[in-house]
């Protein structure tokens, strides 16, 4: 008769399985590597929409800066999830004390760290850099000779990366690129993430110059990763902490519909488009969460603000 495996068993034996993968996160180039950058940029560029400009008008977005943006949030993806991480190019959210370290460097410390698998983050430009332009679009690149696993790993990660923020999906790649070379490398499957085209102005702008998009990248990397290991992915527990407007992050308005489709559930309520929108159908949705709850009997608020009592009730899941 074959020997039976307490659940609990079992369960520390997967953590350890996933505690054994090792995955590297590389963040593209240097801070002050040269024309890796954004061509001026027509207005300013507030990245945390706090009001701050992060880059002015006329000065360009780093590519490191973005990549960085990226690949720290994914480290803390990864963690969640239960995976070792490896950082190459950079040490910490802070992406200017960041030189461009040489990419055998690179190669040497996931090589020798052991790594399982490794992604690294870039952004894509066309022409010179000097001006913006109409190429677009979100790609993967593996290696064209020694690329292991990567192209299963890639497509993985590509079926999530185009779920999210529009754009157009150019695909899979193979070229000889350093930081998916599987033989130099030492990994079962490595690939090169372009996340967008910083010559595209509207890339550049909303996506590259978006901490909100580096957040939705980094999930969808790791939603990927996730998916290819097949590792179950750990959503990570997010309330916003300002009141939700119609100016608001797409984030914090995707949780709002998010949640309103929870407690709303049922009866005769079409559920909302989560797309980030403040729109007239959220309004409604939180004018009919608000009576739910007995709140707003006067009828003087619009609906179109979601303040700090009804996203306490959101995130406990009051219903009356």
């Amino acid at each position: 008769m074959p020997k039976r495996i307490r659940r609990s068993s079992l369960n520390k034996t997967l953590v350890l399985m996933v505690d054994s993968m090792k995955i590297a996160v590389d963040a593209g180039h240097g801070y002050n590597t040269s024309g890796k950058r954004t061509p001026p940029v027509p207005t300013d560029v507030d990245f945390n929409k706090d009001g701050k400009a992060d880059v002015k008008k006329g000065d360009s977005i780093r590519e490191h800066v973005a990549a960085v943006g990226v690949a720290y949030l994914l480290v803390q993806e990864l963690k969640r999830c239960g995976f070792t991480t490896v950082m190459t190019g950079f040490d910490d959210d802070n992406p200017k004390d960041d030189p461009d370290t040489p990419l055998t460097e690179r190669q040497v410390t996931i090589r020798d760290a052991k790594c399982d698998y490794s992604v690294s983050i870039h952004y894509n430009a066309y022409g010179d850099g000097t001006s913006f332009n109409s190429a677009e679009g979100v790609e993967i690149y593996i290696h064209n000779a020694y690329n292991g696993k990567s192209e299963s790993l890639a497509r993985s990660v590509l079926k999530y990366l185009v779920q999210g923020t529009k754009q157009t999906n150019r695909g899979i790649n193979k070229q000889a690129l350093a930081m998916c070379n599987c033989k130099n490398l030492g990994t079962k499957a490595s690939i090169l993430c372009e996340l967008c085209f910083m010559t595209n102005e509207r890339e550049a702008l909303q996506m590259m110059g978006s901490s909100a998009y580096w957040k939705e990248a980094a999930q969808e990397i790791c939603k990927g990763i996730c998916e290819y290991t097949k590792v179950k992915y750990v959503s990570e527990i997010y309330t916003p902490t300002k009141t939700i407007k119609r100016t608001s992050s797409t984030t914090d308005i995707k949780w709002l519909q998010e949640k309103l489709n929870a407690v709303l559930a049922g009866e005769s309520f079409i559920p909302l488009t989560v797309d980030g929108n403040y729109g007239n159908k959220t309004r409604i949705a939180v004018l009919i969460y608000w009576e739910k709850l007995g709140w707003n009997q006067t009828g003087k608020d619009t609906g179109f603000s979601a303040g700090s009592n009804t996203i306490t009730a959101l995130s406990k899941g009051r219903k009356n």
